[in-house]
């Protein structure tokens, strides 16, 4: 996978892709493996933002039993069960652990109940797996064995927990990425750095594609497409106001807390006095906490860890696990996105379900936004946003077959380069000290991995791609920017 711009302007493709996470990631690989030319820019480096932020985990969306959505707990389960055959080197199965208590949904038999639906809705979880990723069923347990498990999470002894189990993204940075070289391998035009600045229009009120700047040169030239996808994130209405077309959605800040804590061996679940739920992770060896979400309205480039945050979540945290307390000097970093939100009665929320609009409605043809909710269902939201794409170019139907493919590096037998540094850069496209620290190599991805180790990698950098003492140097403190909490 090689950052060749020329790429970009030597034809005209059927679809452009502008956004380069999880969502716009998947829908090029799931387009260009049906057959189309595929071309995608992302404005930063491919995964970089919130798709860097969710909480390593692939769900099967048990709590969705409490709203009885049957339907999207089915696709989670589904969705769950190919990301294990299709990247089984990238996820592996971990114990999810809660508390039971009196309440109507989280008493014993309450749980028992849910994990019977589960297991009904979820009948085929493990079929066709292999046996070191088959998920068991879920289970109650009590006495010394409950107790065991939330050792260290609550004050009064526990009675009974509810134990079960979905799947760890190990190097979830790789896994994303893993789509990109996906649809590189089938022929589609990828580019980071690459910033999509204005539309271009077909002299009507179509897209016909994009003026586009390249973010480390600032040459601007031009993309030329059939169909543009606005896969953009939280900067994907700020994209749909310089093309004139009405509509956009608010957005909340969700963030994450890496801490020093050591991992402890299943996560724990527990609900805050507010009734959200939050997780404590064992990940890479630590312990990672999340979600908070914002109550208020943020704007795309919202993308900074503020001190004021992290430490009121951090006592929401150790309120919610009070034999935790965990202290501000554990945190080892924030991961923090910008996410869709919904306005239910004046209250933020995260949005609840993945949207594919067609802006023909706002006389706007050849233009499709994608508003992307979860890492779990980004693939399955791909595939119907590709079947519209097929549509609107007056293409025949072409199945997906990206729910069965292995990734590329995703294989249970794969392994990682012997040279991760030189690969980063010659295979896929790492272009700064941040990208191949925290991204490609993980040395960095669960805090700042020390100055040793920075400078080792930024002086290999500088080999490899002839920067100066002045850029080497910028490097290092960009990278220490991204671990600095304002």
């Amino acid at each position: 996978m090689i950052r060749d711009l020329s790429r970009l302007t030597a034809r005209d493709f059927d679809l452009l892709v502008v956004g380069g996470g999880i969502y716009g990631l998947t829908i090029a690989y799931d387009a260009a493996q049906r057959g189309l030319s595929v071309a995608l820019v992302e404005r930063s480096d491919f995964g970089g933002a919130t798709s860097f932020n969710h909480l390593k985990t692939i769900h099967g969306g048990l709590r969705y039993l409490q709203s009885a959505d049957f339907s999207r707990m089915r696709e989670s389960i589904r969705e769950r069960r190919t990301f294990a055959r299709i990247a089984p080197r990238f996820v592996a199965p971990l114990p999810f652990v809660m508390a039971t208590s009196p309440t109507l949904t989280r008493n014993p038999i309450a749980m028992r109940a849910a994990f019977a639906l589960d297991a009904l809705i979820g009948s085929d979880r493990n079929e066709g797996l292999d046996p070191a990723l088959c998920l068991p069923a879920g289970r109650i347990v009590s006495g010394s064995e409950a107790r065991e498990l939330m050792k260290g999470t609550v004050q009064s002894p526990t009675s009974s927990c509810a134990v079960w189990h979905d799947y760890q993204t190990v190097q979830g940075d790789r896994l994303t990425l893993a789509f990109a070289l996906a649809a590189a391998n089938h022929g589609a035009a990828l580019a980071n750095y690459v910033e999509a600045v204005e539309p271009r229009r077909d002299g009507g009120k179509g897209v016909v594609g994009v003026m586009a700047r390249d973010v480390l040169t600032g040459s601007d030239f031009r993309i030329n497409a059939r169909v543009v996808v606005n896969a953009a994130g939280p900067w994907g209405s700020t994209l749909l106001a310089k093309m004139g077309v009405p509509g956009r959605w608010p957005l909340l800040k969700a963030m994450n807390l890496v801490t020093s804590r050591p991992a402890r061996k299943t996560a724990v679940v527990a609900a805050t006095r507010t009734g959200r739920a939050l997780v404590l992770l064992p990940w890479q060896g630590r312990t990672l906490v999340g979600t908070s979400e914002s109550s208020d309205e943020r704007q795309p480039d919202d993308q900074e860890a503020h001190r004021s945050e992290m430490l009121a979540f951090l006592a929401d945290v150790n309120d919610t696990f009070a034999a935790l307390h965990l202290q501000p000097e554990e945190v080892t970093l924030v991961h923090r996105g910008i996410v869709p939100a919904a306005d239910t009665g004046g209250r933020l929320s995260l949005l609840p379900h993945s949207r594919i609009v067609d802006h023909l409605a706002d006389g706007m043809n050849g233009l499709v936004s994608v508003v992307g909710v979860k890492y779990t269902t980004a693939r399955a939201t791909a595939e119907r946003a590709v079947d519209l794409v097929l549509e609107k170019l007056r293409k025949p139907p072409v199945p997906s077959r990206t729910a069965t493919m292995i990734l590329p590096g995703a294989a249970i037998a794969d392994r990682d380069p012997a040279e991760p540094i030189t690969h980063a850069i010659r295979e896929e496209m790492a272009s700064t000290l941040t990208d191949v620290v925290v991204r490609r190599t993980g040395v960095g991805a669960a805090g700042h991995p020390g100055n040793v180790v920075a400078n080792q990698y930024a002086a290999a950098m500088q080999q490899e791609l002839g920067w100066s003492e002045e850029r080497r140097n910028k490097e290092l403190q960009a990278l220490a920017r991204f671990y600095h909490i304002l």
